[in-house]
C-alpha cells in the first residue's frame, strides 16, 4: 500500500509514459498487421524485447537463477503470459478496432479477481472489491457505446475475435496469479528470462517476419519496432521501476488509463468511431478508481502485462 503523499511528479511521468507505451501498442499492432501475420508479430516483438531486457540485466549486473523450478515458472509465464496472449490479441485485432481491443483486454483485473478468489486462500474478494472493478470496467465499455455491445451478437468472425482478446486478458490474469506462487526472483530477471524463453519458442515465426521486412513500409517497420523495443521491452523496465517506487496500488491505475489512450489513438489516427458517451464513461472510470484507492488489497491483484 502506498501513501499518496509520497507520490512525486516523476512517478506520474513514469505512469503516463507507460499509459502511452501500452495504450499505443494496440495501434501499432493494427499497423503491423498490414505486413505481418499475428504469429510473426509476436515472434519479432518478443525477440526485440528480449534483447532490451538482457541488455538491462547486463547493465545492472544481474544474473539468472540456476534452479529448475524457477525456470519452469519462467517457461509457464512465457507461454501463458506472452506467446499466447500476444497472439490472441494480434489475431483478434484483424477483425475488431484497436480501441475495442484495448477495452476487452482491460477485463484482466476482473479475471484476476475471480481466479485469485479460488486459487489463493488469502485473496478472497469482498463486495466492495467487486463493485470497484465492475464500475471501472463498465466505464471502459461505455466508452465504445452501444455499438460495441451490439457487436457481441454480430458476425461469428467478429465475435470469435472479441473472445480471443478476452482470452488474452484471461492469460494475463492467470500469470498474475501464478507469479504469486513462484520463488522470489527480481522482477527484471523474471521478465528477461520470460522474454528470452518466449523469443526462443517463437523464433521460427520471427525468422519468417524478418523475411517480410523488405516489403514492409515505413509505418509498419516503425510499428513493429515500437512494439518490441518500447511497448514490451522498455515498458517492462518502467513498469517494475514504478512498482518498486510507488507500490502496486498506484501502478494499478494503468488498468483503466491504458484503454482510454487506446481509444483516443484509434479515433484520431485510424478514424475509429469515438462514442458520444465519453464524458459519462470517464465519470464511471473515475468513480471506480476512487473506490479502488480506498480498498486495502485490490490493486495488488490487478497486475497487467502488455
Amino acid at each position: 500500500m502506498y501513501d499518496i503523499a509520497v507520490i512525486k511528479f516523476s512517478h506520474w511521468v513514469f505512469l503516463l509514459g507507460l499509459v502511452f507505451l501500452w495504450g499505443s501498442s494496440y495501434l501499432m499492432i493494427e499497423i503491423s498487421l498490414t505486413i505481418w501475420r499475428p504469429e510473426q508479430i509476436v515472434g519479432l516483438r518478443l525477440a526485440m524485447a528480449a534483447i532490451v531486457l538482457l541488455a538491462a540485466m547486463l547493465f545492472g549486473r544481474r544474473s539468472f537463477p540456476r534452479d529448475r523450478r524457477t525456470w519452469a515458472f519462467f517457461m509457464g509465464i512465457a507461454i501463458v503470459g506472452n506467446c499466447l496472449p500476444f497472439f490472441l490479441i494480434s489475431w483478434g485485432q484483424r477483425h475488431v478496432e484497436s480501441g475495442l481491443a484495448g477495452i476487452l483486454a482491460a477485463a484482466t483485473p476482473l479475471f484476476v479477481l475471480i481466479l485469485a478468489h479460488f486459487v489463493l486462500p488469502d485473496e478472497r474478494f469482498r463486495r466492495g472489491h467487486v463493485v470497484a472493478f465492475m464500475l471501472g470496467f463498465a466505464g471502459i465499455v461505455v466508452l465504445m457505446g452501444p455499438d460495441s455491445l451490439a457487436a457481441l451478437g454480430g458476425s461469428s468472425e467478429r465475435l470469435l475475435a472479441q473472445l480471443a482478446i478476452l482470452g488474452g486478458a484471461a492469460c494475463y490474469a492467470t500469470v498474475t496469479v501464478i507469479t504469486r506462487l513462484m520463488p522470489p526472483v527480481s522482477p527484471l530477471v523474471t521478465s528477461a528470462g520470460v522474454m528470452l524463453l518466449g523469443s526462443v519458442i517463437m523464433a521460427p515465426f520471427a525468422v519468417q517476419g524478418m523475411g517480410a521486412l523488405p516489403a514492409a513500409t515505413g509505418p509498419a517497420v516503425f510499428a513493429i519496432g515500437f512494439l518490441g523495443v518500447c511497448g514490451t521491452g522498455l515498458a517492462a523496465i518502467l513498469y517494475f521501476h514504478l512498482i518498486e517506487q510507488t507500490g502496486a496500488r498506484f501502478t494499478s491505475l494503468l488498468n483503466y488509463l491504458v484503454p482510454v489512450w487506446a481509444i483516443v489513438l484509434g479515433a484520431t489516427i485510424l478514424g475509429e468511431k469515438l462514442p458520444l458517451s465519453t464524458l459519462f464513461a470517464l465519470i464511471l472510470i473515475l468513480s471506480g478508481l476512487i473506490l479502488i484507492s480506498r480498498s486495502d488489497d485490490i490493486a495488488v491483484r490487478s497486475g497487467r502485462h502488455e
